[in-house]
């Protein structure tokens, strides 16, 4: 990395400017699509505030197979797709031109209630918008870098309601270890602090779904504390592991209908349409479904705990192999919390907050790169105390370590990649 932290040099504050005006303008645009998406939700999507078993309105099959039926069509005229946000992090750059088919593909999919967050469309608005701003101005390899990372630096300090969680997403990527580089993450954290801004000033007190989403009592912290957080660390990793399988099953078994993805998001949205209805936990992103299953855990029992976060899963799963637009942390985030719930009603002498902090943070710590920004995240979705959050972001990175250790995650990439890019390129332009 060549960036140069000189503050008397013209180029640098020419990049910091930069990047801070890209980062207004990637919040302000993370913002309105997160309004856009809570708006058209609470127009369309029937009443969940009773979000026990068979209780989901056959209204929502309906909605959801519409939905399918309209992302099949996006699929089908436009080259929309889901970008990887953490290659364009990583790379610098990502490609404008698929970017608003994209988004308009991922606001059909949230609105329609599938399983899906949205920090897959956030930084693609950020990262898409940031490029297209670059390439306008004929900025430099490294001015475009500086300011992509910016954008989407905005974007995520506002939804994920605080700047150090995308700062340490930052320092866990790939990065030279220079006093260079902490130049250019100065303007990063400048441009997270102004996407955090965005989010307090536009939404006020409601400018976060995230922030003390949940509010376990607080315990005082033992040495054992810090061993159960191992122990909790390496039972996410089975956990988390049914994501990528599910998706790898429902993908291989969706694959005759990639070609015809009119066919595929309708079917998909009958489908899971159907799930929503017979458990409604699985409608949405997670945030609303996290807490009904903490505030009524000991009611909903362990059993039935573990099935909703099953069922999560395999929403999850089916929405992105059916050809969804969204992203996977939030979904896992309601994975984690209700498994935590569970396990603290079978060994109440576990703390809840050690049990829902740690599950919280390890499962989607497992599949996600980022594991100690997740563990950031825990803490301002549940408030920790600075010893209370030791054991939650140890279970983390024991998660990750372990699962990324294992080798079981990352074989098949490369080949999947391919497939990918096979089934695309056999796809035809017209047709249903």
């Amino acid at each position: 990395m060549s960036e140069d932290f000189k503050l008397r040099s013209k180029d640098y504050w020419r990049r910091l400017g930069w990047g801070l005006l890209v980062g207004l303008l990637s919040a302000i645009g993370a913002f309105i699509f997160l309004a856009l998406v809570n708006f058209g939700q609470s127009l369309l999507l029937p009443d969940r505030s009773d979000l026990t078993t068979f209780s989901g309105s056959w209204v929502i099959v309906v909605i959801m197979t519409v939905a399918g039926f309209l992302v099949g069509l996006i699929h089908q005229f436009t080259s929309a797709s889901e970008l990887d946000v953490f290659d364009a992090v990583r790379e610098g750059h990502m490609d404008p031109k698929p970017v608003p088919a994209s988004l308009l593909a991922s606001l059909v999919s949230l609105i329609g209630g599938f399983a899906l967050g949205p920090e897959v469309p956030s930084g693609m608005l950020a990262a898409g918008l940031s490029s297209r701003i670059a390439i306008w101005r004929k900025m430099d390899a490294t001015s475009t870098r500086t300011t992509v990372i910016s954008g989407v630096s905005a974007a995520y300090a506002g939804l994920f309601s605080s700047p150090f969680v995308m700062l340490t997403m930052l320092l866990e990527s790939a990065h030279v270890q220079t006093a260079a580089y902490y130049g250019a993450l100065m303007i990063f954290g400048l441009a997270a602090a102004v996407g955090f801004g965005v989010f307090y000033a536009l939404g006020g007190d409601t400018y976060s779904s995230l922030l003390g989403l949940l509010s376990p009592p607080a315990y005082d912290l033992k040495v054992w504390h810090l061993g159960a957080g191992i122990v909790l660390g390496i039972l996410a990793v089975p956990i988390a592991l049914i994501f990528p399988v599910m998706t790898k099953i429902l993908s291989r078994l969706v694959a005759p209908l990639n070609s015809r993805p009119i066919i595929r998001g309708t079917l998909g949205g009958v489908l899971l349409g159907l799930l929503g209805v017979a458990l409604p936990v699985t409608i949405g992103l997670g945030t609303n479904e996290m807490v009904f299953a903490y505030d009524h855990a000991s009611e909903i029992g362990v059993a039935m705990l573990v099935l909703f976060a099953l069922a999560k899963i395999l929403a999850l799963s089916g929405a992105l192999s059916f050809g969804f637009i969204g992203g996977p942390i939030f979904p896992l985030l309601f994975v984690g919390a209700t498994l935590g719930s569970a396990l603290n009603l079978a060994f109440p002498q576990l703390p809840l907050g050690l049990t829902v902090g740690c599950l919280l943070v390890a499962v989607p710590a497992a599949i996600v790169p980022i594991p100690l920004a997740l563990g950031v995240l825990g803490i301002v979705i549940i408030g920790l105390s600075p010893t209370n959050a030791v054991p939650v972001v140890l279970a983390g990175l024991i998660a990750h370590a372990t699962l990324q250790g294992s080798g079981l995650i990352g074989r098949g990439e490369k080949k999947a990649a391919a497939e990918k890019e096979e089934q695309q390129a056999e796809a035809p332009e017209h047709g249903g």
